[in-house]
């Protein structure tokens, strides 16, 4: 375990100040382990402290006195809300913060496994239905103790109709939650329940395989009954409203400028938490972030623009990961906007893009077109959900023509058949230049190939997510990525009463297929349930566009070490610390 990997050490950074490892003058030492759990034997041939090899000094290096990081945010975060934020922005903060249930932690080979965090101990009733977690001691940052109630509060308040949380249809398996999140039941009838202080217990509609991965989702994050109460809609929008019970708190918050984390001092377990502050900047412009990597500025970042990619590449003092992202960008369309509000237009926008040509003009060649919702990477029992779904959009392409579609689509709306006379604007959520030449690359293609009137709108994050919210778009764009390895995690999203992406779009079969694919314990039976399902979302009615299946190339100073890069991975900056080293004389 992690924990144990961690107090060795510390012991060692104890017993002695400097750290020797024999290692050759040109090689880097494998730091992303320092020490054993102290259950091995030293196998033969294995390097001692400060031995020499090949005859050669090794070179000296350890933990930095002091630990600190600089990274940066693409965008301000939206709300540090819970129960209201559904933005990446919000959830990188919020994961060092709060506390949830129980992490996702990533070992040094990126394979991740669950872990106690807020719930020191869980288990499960025969059948899996009725799960019960132990609370453990752990501190608000105000002093005031944490306890069951609070996690109880938190799903709750994720449920309640009157919060309109964005991500409640993602907990949707526990009990009663559907007919709460409707308004048809009470909340005091989900299947959430605090014990007692230190019990929670969760009682689930059917036994559900992935419910563990849920429980560090931000929905079932603990909440303070009282500082939501006493903040009202102010709650999430300044440090001052909110407390913190996670490894950081967060002491600085410039809005669309910076945000500064420390170490919580109160956390469970502090101790074994070495960084102390990680300084969050916002920089939307992609080379004033690169610029600030290539000075040092900023210890990590990512990027997949050649240019840069090859110079990061070509840099000794960094370590470049390539990761292949469980996400899809897509476009989405407001099913309640007049224009859009018909299926023949909406799978004429999607037809016309060529997402070969895409991936390759606007992403380098380095994402994958995507001609389905579900990314790679996703699994259904034990075999990729890809490798055995082909992609819907593929089938729309080949077979449909979109000026046909865009036509039949004005025809039954009763509009003027003639494209030109057609004006459409796609929404933007974000001012850069990157988002700019995107922009200017879709208005050519929709001018082009469907003769329409395309306009672009770029606007800032929070207010792009905000008109999303409040159905003020036509066309939206955006990426979505899963937080639990299965496809329910990504089809569950266009549930009708998920909320969201807001699409305004309800598909009664859909529904059903969704349903049926929760209950299902057979793996052949529910992969069949999400491919017809996935059929209905992007052929039938085409309420998303997905563009391409992303890949990131992260580039990170060679001294930033235990900072995951597995995509599920929720530790955040808990584990993470920096090394010195000195080559020897």
């Amino acid at each position: 375990m992690r924990s144990k990997k961690y107090l060795a050490l510390l012991l060692v950074v104890m017993l002695v100040s400097i750290l020797a490892v024999g290692c050759g003058s040109d090689d880097t030492p494998n730091t992303d382990e320092p020490a054993t759990n102290g259950n091995e034997e030293k196998e033969e041939g294995e390097k001692q402290e400060g031995e020499e090899v090949d005859g050669t000094s090794s070179a000296t290096f350890g933990l930095d006195e002091e630990q600190y990081l600089t990274f940066v945010l693409d965008a301000e975060p939206s709300t540090l809300d819970p129960s209201k934020g559904a933005d990446n922005y919000s959830n990188t903060i919020l994961l060092n913060v709060m506390e949830p249930l129980l992490r996702l932690e990533e070992d040094s080979d990126n394979n991740t496994a669950i872990a106690a965090a807020g719930a020191e101990s869980w288990e499960a009733n025969e059948d899996g239905t009725v799960w019960t977690f132990k609370i453990r001691d752990n501190t608000w940052s105000d002093g005031v103790k944490v306890r069951a109630q609070d996690y109880e509060y938190g799903i709750k308040r994720s449920l309640d109709p009157d919060t309109a949380s964005p991500y409640s249809w993602i907990i949707g398996d526990i009990k009663n939650a559907s007919k709460v999140n409707s308004g048809e039941l009470p909340v005091d009838e989900l299947g959430v329940k605090a014990l007692d202080d230190e019990t929670l217990e969760i009682t689930l509609e059917n036994p559900t395989p992935y419910f563990e991965q849920l429980t560090y989702n931000r929905t079932m994050l603990p909440q303070r009954q009282d500082i939501v109460e006493a903040q009202g809609d102010k709650f999430g929008t300044e440090i001052e409203t909110v407390v913190f019970n996670g490894p950081f708190t967060l002491s600085t918050w410039v809005h669309n400028s910076e945000l500064i984390l420390t170490k919580n001092e109160s956390y469970w377990n502090a101790e074994e938490v070495l960084m102390e502050t990680v300084n969050l900047k916002i920089i939307q412009d992609e080379n004033a972030r690169l610029n600030s990597l290539t000075n040092g500025e900023i210890d990590g970042s990512a990027t997949n623009r050649p240019e840069w990619r090859e110079q990061f590449m070509a840099n000794e003092d960094m370590v470049h990961y390539e990761v292949v992202n469980p996400t899809t960008f897509f476009m989405f369309f407001n099913t309640q906007d007049e224009v859009f509000s018909n299926a023949n237009i909406r799978k004429a926008f999607s037809a016309a893009v060529d997402r070969e040509e895409l991936a390759n003009v606007i992403f380098d060649g380095i994402h994958t077109p995507a001609y389905g919702w579900v990314p790679p990477t996703m699994n259904i029992g034990d075999d990729e959900y890809r490798s055995l779904v082909d992609g819907p959009v593929e089938k729309l392409v080949k077979e449909e023509d979109p000026v046909e579609l865009l036509q039949k689509g004005l025809e039954e709306l009763g509009m003027d058949t003639d494209p030109s006379k057609l004006t459409v604007t796609i929404s933007l959520g974000g001012t850069d230049q990157w988002f700019r030449t995107y922009g200017e690359y879709l208005q050519q293609v929709f001018n082009t190939k469907l003769g329409v009137d395309f306009q672009v709108q770029q606007m800032e994050w929070p207010v792009f997510d905000s008109n999303v919210n409040k159905g003020d778009f036509q066309i939206g764009y955006m990426s979505w990525g899963a937080d639990y390895n299965d496809p329910s995690n990504m089809l569950n999203l266009f549930r009708s009463d998920a909320g969201a992406i807001g699409t305004g779009w309800v598909n009664e079969r859909y529904d059903e297929l969704i349903d049926l694919a929760g209950k299902e314990m057979d793996v052949a039976k529910r992969l069949e349930y999400f491919r017809e399902a996935e059929g209905i979302l992007l052929y039938e009615d085409a309420a998303v566009a997905p563009i391409v299946f992303p890949r990131s190339n992260i580039f990170r100073y060679e001294y930033v070490h235990n900072l995951g890069i597995n995509p599920f991975s929720t530790q955040g900056y808990k584990n993470a610390y920096t090394w010195f080293r000195e080559p020897a004389n």
